[in-house]
């Protein structure tokens, strides 16, 4: 009966409204075997049905269940990746993303009885999909916060913050209008988007900027009159050059798109797309960008500190001599020794400290000039972001032992924005206040940050309050985007050891949820080892 009323007729009810959405969503998936295609503001669109099935004395009890239904079946499509881009996006993610809350068209806060219902719902089910979110603002109600925390608190890694105080101007600044702006949502992971008027190709490049320093290093190999502002200004140089060439790569995939792989049914719900004639890979959409990420600036700032330290100031080495020690991967007769001082004493990145940080602001904020100069085929800019998925793994394995500490092959630092593994020594609050020194407007293709928690931090009402308390720092600081893991490192060995005991447990990845047991190891790793904070 819903089918035969959706066949001809646009739906009235909640329950027809999510058939024909998830109706939708299957013959695009057939199109594109596409990972995002996300739910948007999936809160607002689908607010007036659910309104109306009130209005006709539906329980809503069993709309309840209707979208618990509906969030079960977003778990039902697994992406067909190769075995290399899966270690770039491990854990089958698909990027059924809806964000809730936020900000209207006029500015006024966009909280509705759907928001709650949709974190309910997601408690019932807590599964990897869908990928729900939480818009922060200044306007935010406390009690839409605590549901916000209460789930966060379940430990799946959902709902992920983001921050309408920074996204809103990023897209101002990217030319977008502020009412679109304010109606902004997520593609896939963190990846920032407007709904319905956007073709961003939000993951077009990754750029590894501890690989663009490892390669200054060694050019600089018997220079003896090399100083530390002068390496500084080589790696800035390096990092515009090889922009350059990621341009070029990206934009012969984009003519590649164009040519062949158009995509029209998903076109024709794309605005402007008809009024132009055009599909979005050709143009069609409103706003067309190219979405770049730059990658390991933890490593990179950490490093560039330690360097300047041992070398430059100290005098503990000379260049050359840290880098034998480097092209060694630290296993000289004093390899351990260099290592164990570049790691624990010097400052890094995450702690609040100014010298350290600034580091990491000033490269980054060079990194996103940079990219936003370039243009794609489709007449839109190429757009900077700093997020990993899993990337920061096998992009680790191709850059050899650096001053950070770090050895040859080692993973980077995960996330995009978040400090290196176990760095991060001084509290969560301390690793807010490092990233709100990198402007988070500038990365308008979205960033990263996890933070991990232990559950006993969280308890009661009090421990429900304090992460409110700390979800409200993090939109003051404007910081653009967080995410956390509240699980006990001592549960994910033990799944390690039996996964068959733990089949369910879901963890955060990088902007995804995903089943610990269907991880990699190197990225299980990963997650045990980052640094679980207390409130």
């Amino acid at each position: 009966e819903i089918s035969r009323h959706n066949a001809q007729h646009k739906p009235q009810t909640f329950w027809q409204a999510c058939q024909l959405f998830w109706y939708m969503n299957i013959i695009l998936q057939y199109e594109s075997n596409a990972s995002s295609l996300s739910l948007g503001r999936f809160d607002q669109y689908m607010l007036p049905f659910y309104q109306t099935s009130l209005t006709q004395g539906e329980d809503a009890a069993f709309l309840k269940e209707l979208l618990e239904s509906l969030w079960v079946k977003c778990n039902d499509i697994v992406l067909l990746r190769s075995t290399s881009s899966a270690r770039y996006f491990a854990g089958f993610p698909t990027g059924y993303t809806a964000l809730l809350g936020g900000l209207t068209e006029n500015g006024r806060s966009a909280v509705n009885v759907l928001s709650f219902l949709c974190l309910d719902a997601y408690q019932s089910v807590q599964l990897p999909q869908p990928n729900l979110g939480v818009r922060t603002n200044a306007l935010i109600d406390t009690p839409f916060l605590m549901k916000t925390a209460e789930t966060i608190r379940f430990g799946t890694g959902i709902p992920q913050i983001f921050n309408d105080e920074v996204v809103v101007p990023a897209f101002l600044n990217r030319g977008v209008s502020l009412e679109d702006a304010r109606d902004y949502s997520v593609v896939g992971c963190v990846e920032l988007s407007i709904p319905g008027r956007t073709y961003g190709l939000h993951d077009i490049a990754m750029f590894n900027l501890l690989k663009v320093m490892e390669i200054c290093l060694h050019e600089n190999e018997g220079n003896a009159a090399l100083t530390y502002e002068g390496l500084l200004e080589q790696i800035r140089a390096k990092i515009s050059h090889y922009i350059t060439l990621m341009v070029e790569g990206s934009n012969i995939c984009d003519i590649g798109h164009r040519d062949w792989a158009p995509v029209p049914l998903l076109s024709s719900f794309i605005s402007d797309c008809l009024e132009k004639g055009r599909d979005i890979t050709d143009g069609g959409a409103r706003y067309n960008f190219s979405g770049v990420q730059g990658i390991g600036i933890a490593n990179l700032s950490d490093s560039l500190h330690a360097l300047k330290g041992m070398v430059f100031e100290q005098q503990r080495l000379s260049f050359d001599e840290l880098l034998s020690v480097l092209k060694a991967n630290f296993a000289t007769p004093e390899g351990e020794k260099v290592r164990a001082r570049l790691i624990n004493r010097f400052e890094k990145y995450g702690n609040d400290i100014d010298e350290v940080d600034n580091i990491s602001a000033e490269l980054l904020r060079h990194y996103c000039k940079e990219v936003e100069k370039y243009q794609n085929p489709r007449g839109g800019y190429f757009t900077p972001g700093s997020y990993t998925v899993s990337a920061h793994v096998p992009l680790g394995s191709v850059v050899g032992a650096t001053p950070d500490g770090r050895f040859a092959g080692e993973q980077l630092a995960d996330g995009g924005l978040s400090p290196m593994l176990g760095q991060d020594a001084q509290g969560p609050t301390a690793v807010l206040k490092s990233v709100s020194k990198l402007d988070n407007t500038l990365l308008s293709n979205g960033t990263l940050l996890n933070v991990k928690f232990t559950p006993a931090t969280l308890e009661g009402e009090a421990g429900l309050r304090k992460l409110a308390d700390f979800l409200r720092a993090f939109t003051q600081l404007k910081l653009q985007h967080i995410q956390f893991n509240v699980v006990n490192a001592d549960t994910l060995r033990e799944a390690q050891q039996r996964p068959q005991d733990y089949a369910g447990l879901v963890v955060r990845v990088a902007g995804y949820s995903a089943f610990f047991v269907e991880l990699s190891k190197e990225i299980q790793d990963d997650i045990i080892r980052r640094t679980a904070h207390q409130l």
